[in-house]
């Protein structure tokens, strides 16, 4: 059965490879390679290297070609590894500890010798991210895991990360945009485990799914590592001009290991407003919470395992009328005034009365919901299966905000529903001479706008001389036997 569904699989591989049309899909694993040679410094052809995954056992091997050349390919990110070489009639070599960065091809050169000595002790220092590198095919930035648990981070976004970058620029006018090397973020291509994770509408300003709401893609929590490329020249990585950004998730162990996580947010925390005159003021009452769970662990210890996260977020944030600084000639009483005019039936023809909702101080809320499941099938030493899904469903609920020449009451905003599904599957194969990474990925999203209240025309109390400009044309005047 085995065979058939990896004959089946690779199949598709070639005939979707066939197609004129391709497409990025992001970088999801390491590799490494290296040359085995003697003490003589002579190349030992036939050579076994066996890298092993120490959390899931997963083991990947090759052996030397005919100039003592290695390569391993399609390796999990992170680590430790234990990695052994050798070679009948000599000493074999052992390293253990050795952790790779998503995209990265750690290379290990290695002499065996033929004697049986005892070794002194050889201290090895390897720095990642050097500038100059063979392996690597562009400039690079990875944000490995220790990383991501050390930095703070107050959006829980992506871009909290991905700005480490040197060519990064957060300035760019657009809350929440960034843009690498002076591009627009919306060159910039999105991918986790694979599967594309961009704004294709081109209306987000984070350039993701889900943005214009303001929520994140994928809670931070699930992210293994980060990387960020530019103009890089691997085949596996294309269709953007500005930056390619990638993130895998995290995996299942043989341990049985998780977490949970309370992250609150509001007034009492916060400092009080900036002002170069007068009194700094406490902010309006908040409120952001977010909480969840992730567990991951083995189905079949070395062979089957499973990583599931689920998070929730409520952001509450206020949006207080400053009515003193209002340039109009209506008073508190007259906007109650017009409230209880709308909400009496039969006031407006054809109406049984509008509720406006409250114009001293409205919120803008958001409530977000994540889910992420993760299997992780090891196969066989040659070949080791991926299958990835998250769900990410957000309600933005914004009234539009008063100035000192507006005021709106609650129900004059929109709600703002987002829905993404995003699926993968990854085949990941390593034969004695070649490799290959077969992915297929779905991303739906489903984004809808809607008014809060019931349609009703928008009421603009008349403005005095300060005014600059009318709020209104004169032939479009809704007049009122009250005001």
């Amino acid at each position: 059965m085995i065979r058939i569904l990896l004959k089946t699989l690779l199949l598709g591989a070639l005939i979707i490879s066939s197609t004129p049309v391709l497409r990025g899909q992001g970088s999801t694993t390491s590799s490494m390679n290296g040359t085995i040679t003697d003490s003589n410094g002579a190349a030992i052809p036939g050579a076994t290297v066996i890298a092993v995954h120490q959390p899931t056992n997963a083991q990947f091997g090759n052996v030397t070609d005919a100039t003592g050349n290695y390569r391993l390919s399609n390796m999990n990110v992170g680590g430790p590894y234990t990695i052994t070489i050798s070679f009948v009639g000599f000493e074999s070599f052992i390293q253990a500890g050795v952790y790779l960065d998503l995209g990265q091809t750690f290379r290990l050169d290695t002499e065996l010798s033929v004697d049986v000595t005892q070794l002194e002790a050889v201290e090895i220092i390897a720095t990642t991210g050097d500038i100059f590198d063979g392996n690597r095919s562009a400039p690079e930035t990875v944000v490995n895991d220790y990383t991501i648990q050390q930095l703070p981070t107050v959006s829980r976004d992506l871009n909290d990360f991905t700005r480490l970058t040197p060519l990064a620029n957060t300035s760019v006018g657009i809350d929440g945009a960034i843009s690498f090397g002076g591009l627009n973020n919306r060159y910039n291509s999105v991918f986790i485990d694979g599967a594309a994770t961009n704004d294709y509408f081109g209306l987000a300003s984070n350039g993701t799914n889900g943005g214009q709401t303001g929520i994140s893609p994928i809670s931070i929590d699930g992210i293994e590592q980060f990387q960020v490329v530019l103009a890089p020249y691997d085949v596996r990585q294309g269709g953007l001009a500005g930056a390619g950004i990638s993130a895998v998730t995290r995996t299942g162990s043989n341990e049985l290991e998780g977490s949970v996580w309370y992250l609150v947010g509001n007034e009492g925390l916060a400092g009080k407003t900036p002002t170069d005159t007068g009194p700094r003021k406490k902010l309006a009452d908040f409120s952001n919470k977010t909480y969840g769970f992730r567990l991951g662990g083995p189905i079949i210890k070395n062979k089957l395992f499973f990583f599931a996260l689920a998070e929730i977020q409520r952001d509450e944030t206020p949006q207080p009328f400053a009515l003193n600084d209002y340039l109009g000639d209506a008073d508190a009483a007259t906007f109650d005034q017009i409230a209880d005019w709308v909400k009496t039936p039969g006031q407006i023809t054809g109406s049984d009365g509008y509720e406006p909702g409250e114009w001293r101080q409205t919120s803008n809320k958001l409530e977000g919901e994540k889910f992420m499941l993760n299997l992780d099938w090891n196969i066989s030493q040659k070949h080791k299966l991926a299958v990835r899904y998250r769900y990410t469903k957000a309600l933005q609920v914004g009234p539009d905000r008063s100035t000192n020449t507006e005021a709106n009451f609650s129900n004059s905003g929109q709600t703002f529903p987002s829905i993404a599904n995003s699926g993968s599957i990854e085949l990941k194969s390593n034969f004695s001479n070649s490799s290959n990474s077969l992915i297929l990925g779905i991303t739906t999203v489903r984004d809808d706008r809607e008014v809060t209240g019931q349609p009703f025309p928008s009421i603009f109390p008349l403005m005095t001389e300060r005014t600059v400009q009318p709020s209104f044309l004169e032939a479009n005047r809704f007049l009122m036997p009250t005001w």
